[in-house]
């Protein structure tokens, strides 16, 4: 029988590390009313604004309900808002407000911040390295999930 990886138990304390030292530096940057998986929704909208809430999950890998709470919570804080299509009233495109941009500058440095620490040590050949296999684990995950 072969021994079983590890894989699962890093990527899940990574996860848990990783939202926890977020939140702090979100904290320290008198952000501390966002948490992290608020600031996972900004980061994607600010790569791509004006998305459905479905692409958006997609993005986030965040749940219809989880994601349907947050994007409430980033509504009351006028960093985004809900757009209705034409095609279809009951549709709405997610975008982001002027209040998000004048803080923008302050999300990329704590964005910055979290990939400088989590790749410490690494070379560029090396990250590129990672985000490869990352990206092929989470292919590979996906995958299984549309099963």
């Amino acid at each position: 029988m072969n021994k079983p990886s590890m894989i699962g138990i890093y990527i899940a304390k990574i996860h848990q590390i990783s939202n926890r030292l977020f939140a702090k530096k979100l904290k320290e940057n008198d952000l501390a009313d966002l948490n992290p998986s608020q600031g996972r929704v900004l980061f994607a909208l600010q790569e791509k604004d004006l998305i459905s809430i479905q692409e958006l999950a997609d993005k986030t890998s965040l749940s219809n309900s989880t994601l349907t709470t947050v994007l409430d919570k980033l509504e009351k804080k006028e960093l985004i808002s809900r757009i209705t299509t034409k095609e279809d009233r009951r549709k709405y495109l997610i975008k982001l407000k002027k209040k998000f941009f004048e803080d923008m500058d302050v999300y990329y440095k704590i964005i910055i911040e979290m990939s400088n620490i989590y790749y410490e040590g690494f070379s560029e050949e090396d990250k590129q390295v990672i985000e490869n296999q990352l990206h092929q684990i989470l292919s590979n995950l996906e995958k299984q999930e549309a099963k």
